[in-house]
């Protein structure tokens, strides 16, 4: 029963993103559900998976924005270095906690590489990126991670 809900969870969250990346223009909606996965193995996971991890759905980011291969990348393992670090101190009971931990290390991942696209390619710095994103990415994560089945499945209550 646990993994059945793991399994449409993450059919959700992979289907939600190809989606929002191919009519992301014409919704006007900035989420990344691919992050949310990140940060679920990071938390569940150990420090070689979640890093590993971390770097694949960075190298999935780029592909599908269409940048430099490599900035998200190296973006997102960094986030989820610290997203395993942070998950074993926090209370994951609390969700404000859990909001934050999302929203904080997403915008920090997307500062890091809106720094490199500013060097290397010469955009300017989004702040639906910075600020925007990661608040409907952390909502949503929210969302999930709220419900009863998500605790039990969690460990966590």
């Amino acid at each position: 029963m646990k993994n059945k809900f793991k399994i449409i969870i993450l059919v959700f969250l992979v289907l939600g993103q190809i989606i929002i990346y191919r009519y992301a223009h014409p919704l006007k909606l900035n989420l990344d559900l691919f992050y949310l996965i990140m940060v679920y193995i990071s938390v569940m996971s150990g420090f070689y998976k979640s890093i590993a991890t971390g770097f694949a759905i960075g190298l999935i980011t780029d592909y599908f924005s269409g940048n430099i291969m490599g900035v998200f990348g190296f973006s997102r393992t960094i986030s989820a270095f610290f997203l395993n670090e942070i998950s074993r101190r926090i209370d994951l009971k609390n969700n404000l906690f859990v909001f934050l931990m999302i929203s904080v290390s997403l915008a920090f991942s997307n500062f890091i590489s809106n720094v490199f696209l500013y060097y290397i390619l010469g955009f300017s710095f989004n702040i639906g990126l910075l600020i925007y994103q990661p608040i409907s990415t952390g909502l949503i994560g929210l969302l999930i991670s709220s419900s009863k089945k998500a605790k039990e499945y969690m460990d966590v209550y």
